[in-house]
């Protein structure tokens, strides 16, 4: 059994791990409180890199409910190895294990829910069907984790409810990263077929 760790990936979590030793204390740039680690890391997945919010913020941004972003969040979090790393800094940081739940985003008695489906997991892959007409198209080439999500989310704002963007994105993590995206944000991947994806605006 091979245990050298992938490279890439060290460089994912390295990247993750300094965003968040940055962001750890910053305020919310909407409503002033102070950010931990944790919230760091949903910020970076996320795509709102530049402008973090806390966790009842980001889900006012989404029109989500905060518990029901925050538990998927932590799912799809839990299931990337780079975000996990920082998610374990954090807690370590805050003094919790990997098991307890920070009680700066669950309240007292509140358990994490493990139990989640990972809502990272991607849909097959479409055989043969051609994508929509696309409005708008980008190339993000090798471009991966917090920076495709960040240019993707400040592309599809500049757009038009309903309009397309194709993306064409060929970071391995992309057939995981870009439909847990969508469905987190409600915006909907009408089709892909790695390394393209068109996905349309919400409405609102």
């Amino acid at each position: 059994m091979d245990d050298v760790a992938d490279p890439v990936e060290s460089l994912r979590a390295d990247a993750v791990l300094a965003f968040v030793e940055r962001v750890e204390g910053v305020q919310c740039v909407a409503c002033r409180a102070t950010l931990c680690g944790h919230q760091a890391v949903m910020n970076l997945v996320m795509g709102f890199k530049n402008a973090p919010r806390c966790l009842s913020c980001l889900a006012k941004a989404l029109n989500r409910n905060r518990q029901d972003l925050r538990d998927h969040l932590f799912a799809h979090i839990n299931h990337h190895e780079c975000y996990r790393e920082g998610w374990q800094w954090a807690s370590g940081r805050e003094s919790f294990d990997r098991t307890t739940s920070p009680s700066c985003l669950w309240g007292q008695g509140e358990e994490i829910a493990m139990s989640l489906s990972d809502s990272s997991v991607a849909p097959s892959e479409p055989e043969a069907l051609q994508g929509p007409i696309a409005d708008v198209e980008w190339n993000a080439g090798d471009m991966g984790c917090g920076d495709l999500v960040l240019e993707l989310r400040m592309r599809l704002q500049s757009m038009n409810p309903g309009e397309v963007l194709k993306v064409t994105a060929r970071d391995p993590g992309a057939p995981e990263d870009l439909p847990a995206w969508c469905r987190l944000t409600g915006h909907s991947l009408e089709h892909w077929r790695h390394p393209e994806y068109w996905i349309r605006r919400k409405e609102g």
